[in-house]
């Protein structure tokens, strides 16, 4: 007969390989979500999307907002974050991906994502989808967030 914590150890890895499988499936879960948001995000060859430059997704921007920071921390940071976003024919936004910024200035501002609101493009009478590079100006001074579109530096 073998030791009695033989038995434990041996649930204990068939635990922890349990663990290691459940943890790669979600990662490549994880990595095709970021794969297929990246598509939403701006995806111009999609059928009535339309491409805009910088200035023109700054001129639809109608509302853009930051999340105040909720874990008590005396924040104080400011930047220009850049994003992919795409919206649709009412203005709402479909996809956004983060291209460059300060990482906690661009987890506020994509936590108020789903809050931005653009107006909506028009081409020979139709409304129709579009997409493009959007300049944010953010600032989190003592947990006060603010946020605006800004012209391309």
């Amino acid at each position: 007969m073998g030791h009695p914590a033989d038995g434990v150890y041996t649930r204990m890895n068939v635990f922890v390989v349990a663990l290691i499988v459940a943890f790669l499936q979600v990662g490549t879960y994880g990595a095709q979500a970021v794969q297929h948001t990246r598509l939403v995000a701006c995806a111009c060859d999609i059928e009535n999307t339309e491409c805009l430059t910088s200035a023109q997704m700054a001129q639809h921007a109608v509302h853009v907002e930051m999340e105040p920071d909720r874990m008590g921390n005396h924040s104080n940071y400011e930047g220009v974050a850049v994003f992919q976003i795409g919206f649709d024919e009412k203005g709402w936004v479909t996809g956004a991906e983060a291209i460059s910024g300060h990482p906690l200035g661009i987890s506020h501002l994509m936590a108020a994502v789903s809050k931005w609101r653009f107006r909506p493009v028009i081409v020979k009478g139709a409304r129709k989808r579009a997409c493009g590079k959007l300049f944010v100006k953010f600032a989190m001074k003592e947990n006060v967030p603010s946020a605006k579109v800004a012209q391309q530096e």
